[in-house]
């Protein structure tokens, strides 16, 4: 503990807050601080010297020295603040601002401080100026390996570090060539042949060539290890090296919709020989990861990507799980006029819904079908939307917002207790997991004082993002409250819905399993777009019939970019894509 923070916990007492001048002793001091009398003295010198406190000593047994407090509580925690941002402590900082026995204004405004940090950075060194972006993270990045991550944003870092084989542009609905600068096929789509451009490296300095792809995919279908999303290579028969940079696919049956599951980020190429399962994996992406520990991320820009080095140097990603920073709003200062006019705001809207999902696979009265109907008759979406607002834009019956209809949906807390009655529910806890996000929350108790009006009681236990990876912790629970975004490619987002393992697949049981499997196949042997979503609202359906799945609202949010951060293009994950920002000098 340094002595401002001494100081502050000094002043923090009741009767000094307000406090210009007081009578106490050195002994007085080291007793209130828990500390020594010979620190009680070096502390006292210290705060001296540094300007916090005015001191006139009195000698002789019993008699009290002058302390005269040159500075306030408020300015001493905002020096302590700016003191622990310097050092690059924001973890520590957020913690001091949220923790500490401030008021709820003082609170507001050091957080607000804090933010200040982040957002964009111009930091010169050896005469040449880099471009830093900082951004505040809510929850650990607990998964940086591209072939088992499953949770959204991790995707869409990893987005920024591996490169895949093909690329899906969102605007013409199609893929592209990415690390494959072409492709063909053979008439019933068994034989896909890739050619690999030339002169792409990896993060430490080796180039690519068709023997690092065959080596990435057989080890991904070959190894016993468990990957989330591993069906994506169950057609793959035979993986040919043609030549240095010419790779064939043989495929079991045709699947005229390969190379769009060779876009997804779990299929990125790894050098040759890589550990398939560490962490710290090489890539080819705009990024590279500089440094990582439980504070933060660093990425450094790839100089030699082939598609072009990123126009930003770093980007400094923080963790700080229990902080009220809003992680994609890099612009803060709302409170002074003449910075309003310098942002940017874009609404995201979130390409997918909230829903609750019931653990099938545990025994309780939730098994029980008209226990479920019970909690599906109490949840009004239309009604949570009214009444909490904010980022929930519209109710929900399914995972994709424009197939949504609620329009002619009622409920009735009449039929809500006669199901009550007939599920033979005698006053058990559900035990709800719910995602550690205050919109998540907030539903949640929404939903819990709602089904407390037909008595039943329901216990919230918030959970992190990484909790999700647990299956055996995740399956503790009655029921699960969470979200589904999907990414740009909505063909295969709904397939990577349908067989992700760390997914709704979790919680299904075995025959809930084969229908899903089932409409899987039937949904991927769909000729066009209409008809496959079709096919896929037919399995929703047989989920939501069965109160499996209670859907709850569609989500859009409002984001602000400073202004001089341009380039700003929105992924499927809601996120900016990074290397494509940029910073607009003297804006």
């Amino acid at each position: 503990m340094d002595v401002l923070e001494y100081y502050i916990d000094l002043k923090c007492l009741p009767e000094y807050q307000q406090a210009y001048e007081i009578r106490i002793s050195k002994q007085e001091i080291a007793d209130i601080l828990f500390c020594s009398s010979r620190n009680a003295h070096y502390i006292l010198q210290k705060w001296v010297q540094e300007g916090y406190i005015g001191w006139q000593g009195q000698r002789g047994r019993g008699k009290k020295s002058k302390l005269t407090f040159l500075k306030s509580l408020d300015e001493a925690a905002f020096l302590h603040v700016e003191n622990l941002v310097q050092r690059e402590k924001v973890k520590e900082a957020v913690s001091f601002a949220t923790e500490g026995h401030f008021s709820a204004r003082l609170k507001e405004l050091l957080l607000n401080t804090i933010q200040r940090a982040f957002g964009i950075q111009h930091i010169e060194q050896q005469e040449e100026m880099n471009d830093v972006l900082h951004i505040p993270l809510q929850h650990n990045l607990y998964n940086m390996n591209p072939f088992f991550v499953t949770i959204a944003v991790e995707a869409h870092i990893l987005n920024e570090i591996f490169d895949t084989l093909v690329r899906y542009n969102v605007d013409n609905k199609t893929v592209e060539p990415h690390l494959a600068h072409g492709w063909e096929v053979n008439e019933d789509y068994t034989f896909w042949t890739f050619y690999i451009r030339k002169g792409v490296r990896f993060h430490d300095g080796s180039s690519l060539t068709s023997k690092d792809v065959q080596w990435t995919f057989q080890t991904i279908i070959n190894e016993e290890i468990k990957i989330p999303n591993k069906w994506l290579f169950e057609g793959v028969q035979e993986i040919i090296v043609q030549d240095k940079y010419t790779i064939s696919f043989h495929l079991k049956n045709g699947n005229r919709v390969f190379p769009y599951f060779l876009s997804a980020v779990f299929t990125s190429i790894v050098p040759e020989e890589s550990d398939i399962k560490s962490s710290s994996l090489k890539g080819t992406g705009p990024f590279k990861i500089e440094d990582v520990n439980d504070e933060k991320m660093i990425l450094k820009a790839f100089d030699y990507h082939f598609r072009g080095r990123p126009f930003l140097d770093r980007i400094h990603m923080w963790n700080l799980p229990e902080s009220k920073l809003d992680p994609l709003n890099f612009f803060t200062h709302e409170n002074l006029e003449k910075e309003k006019k310098n942002r940017s705001t874009y609404t995201i809207d979130d390409n997918g819904s909230n829903y609750i999902i019931f653990n099938m696979k545990k025994t309780g009265i939730h098994q029980n079908s008209f226990f479920r109907q019970a909690v599906s008759e109490m949840i009004d979406s239309r009604q949570m939307v009214q009444e909490l607002g904010g980022p929930r834009v519209a109710p929900s019956t399914g995972f994709i917002p424009d197939r949504s209809d609620y329009s002619n949906i009622r409920h009735s807390t009449q039929k809500a207790k006669q199901l009550l009655n007939r599920s033979g529910y005698k006053g058990e806890t559900i035990h709800l997991a719910v995602l550690r996000f205050d919109d998540f929350l907030e539903d949640a108790r929404w939903m819990e004082q709602k089904l407390n009006e037909i008595g039943m009681k329901v216990k919230v236990h918030p959970i992190e993002l990484s909790d999700i990876y647990n299956e055996d912790f995740m399956l503790a629970f009655d029921a699960v409250y969470t979200g589904e975004s999907f990414e740009d490619n909505m063909e295969l987002a709904i397939l990577i819905l349908l067989r992700n393992e760390y997914g709704i697949r979790i919680f299904l049981n075995p025959s809930q399993l084969s229908e899903l499997d089932n409409g899987f196949k039937s949904i991927i042997k769909q000729p066009d777009y209409e008809s496959f979503l079709q096919e896929f609202q037919a399995v929703e359906e047989k989920l939501k019939e069965s109160g499996t799945i209670i859907f709850t609202v569609h989500a859009s949010e409002q984001n602000t970019f400073q202004s001089n951060l341009q380039g700003i293009q929105i992924s499927g994950y809601g996120w900016p894509v990074l290397h494509k920002l940029w910073i607009k000098k003297g804006c």
